[in-house]
């Protein structure tokens, strides 16, 4: 193993959390790629100094979807660096993506997979419905030695969906599965043949964080055991 590490940067989880905007996700990959970036720009740079994360060595930065919680810290960002290329759907606001461009960064849009850099993909955006209708969602695949880990925002798409699209793409099992997985609205049956459905794909080690909701964590804990693991901002893990 290459011995990548994920490291979370910022994450908000609970209701009060919400509530003031401390709400979100961001994880970043090796020294170089970063995946969301939180919805709190001051929160999320306040982690960036005590992480010491050197945002220059920044080349990719993927966003998941083009939901606020989701970008707030891209202008900090790539207003300070501006040799670094930016991953999002072609669904996105075109008004978002026009912003972006505004900072002379270089946008790719990601209509199918991609490679972000060697052993780091994109899953290229996936469809999946929301209370607001269709809302299109990448996730980010690390391939290391003939495993996969996948990284999801808030897996609008149905965590079953992303997950099926990366092996069926990739060809191989997933031993990792982290981030939102967006089953806090869902009922206890739903949630319980989403976990469990995850042996399907291969999944060994999960990491439920940010809209996964408290409910999913207990089910997830009590499947997984020790092998669901637990992250807190500024932790790091290996794939």
């Amino acid at each position: 193993r290459n011995g990548m590490k994920i490291r979370l940067i910022a994450e908000g989880h609970a209701k009060w959390q919400r509530m003031i905007r401390r709400w979100g996700i961001s994880f970043l990959i090796g020294d170089d790629v970063l995946f969301d970036t939180f919805g709190d720009r001051r929160v999320f740079m306040r982690h960036v100094r005590k992480y010491r994360i050197d945002l220059s060595r920044i080349r990719h930065v993927v966003i998941s979807h083009d939901d606020w919680d989701h970008i707030d810290g891209l202008w900090d960002v790539i207003s300070r660096h501006k040799n670094l290329t930016v991953y999002v759907g072609p669904h996105f606001s075109p008004e978002l993506k026009q912003r972006i461009r505004s900072f002379g960064v270089k946008l790719v849009e990601t209509p199918c997979p991609v490679m972000i850099r060697e052993g780091v993909f994109t899953t290229g955006e996936l469809a999946g419905t929301s209370s607001r209708g269709v809302l299109y969602e990448q996730a980010l695949v690390i391939r290391d030695c003939g495993r996969l880990s996948v990284i999801t925002g808030c897996a609008h798409p149905k965590l079953p969906d992303i997950l099926d699209a990366a092996k069926k793409h990739f060809h191989h099992d997933i031993d990792l599965v982290a981030g939102g997985f967006h089953l806090k609205d869902m009922d206890l049956p739903g949630i319980r043949a989403v976990v469990e459905g995850l042996v399907r794909f291969g999944v060994c080690r999960v990491v439920p964080l940010h809209c996964t909701g408290v409910r999913a964590v207990k089910e997830f804990k009590h499947f997984f055991v020790s092998n669901c693991l637990r992250m807190r901002e500024g932790d790091a893990i290996e794939v």
